[in-house]
């Protein structure tokens, strides 16, 4: 196993734990001062602010923003660069509003940032050069 197999792993099974509505689990993948970018908005959900820190305030929006889906999941389709502490992957976000029954299915670009094992920083994009100017990654990298 090549050293960066480890930050796929945390990542894929982070996804799985969140979609499948195990909040502690992916939680628990968490660095302690994990930094969490809201950059996607929805109508009926306003959220204060577009920056969480720490587990206790990902937890919060996590159950804020899943209340407001009937279903929801996170696939991770491609990784699409690897280092010892950035990663840069393709996702699949599938999901069907609570109470509005509409269902939304895109693609979105993920840029994490892994600290001593665990989940230091993610935050999406809308397109993959977004998310690796987001981590200082050159287009070839």
């Amino acid at each position: 196993m090549s050293a960066t197999e480890p930050n796929v792993q945390l990542l894929q099974e982070g996804l799985d734990a969140f979609s499948r509505g195990d909040l502690a689990e992916s939680l628990e993948m968490m660095h302690p001062d994990v930094e969490w970018h809201v950059v996607f908005r929805l109508p009926d959900l306003p959220l204060p602010k577009d920056v969480y820190r720490g587990r206790e305030e990902v937890e919060a929006l996590w159950k804020q923003f899943r209340s407001a889906w009937d279903e929801m999941t996170v696939q991770l389709e491609e990784v699409l660069h690897v280092d010892d502490e950035r990663v840069v992957a393709r996702a699949r976000f599938r999901g069907r509003g609570a109470g509005s029954g509409i269902e939304i299915d895109r693609i979105v670009f993920y840029a994490f940032r892994i600290r001593d094992g665990m989940l230091a920083y993610c935050r999406a994009f809308d397109d993959e050069p977004s998310a690796r100017a987001d981590l200082a990654l050159d287009d070839g990298a």
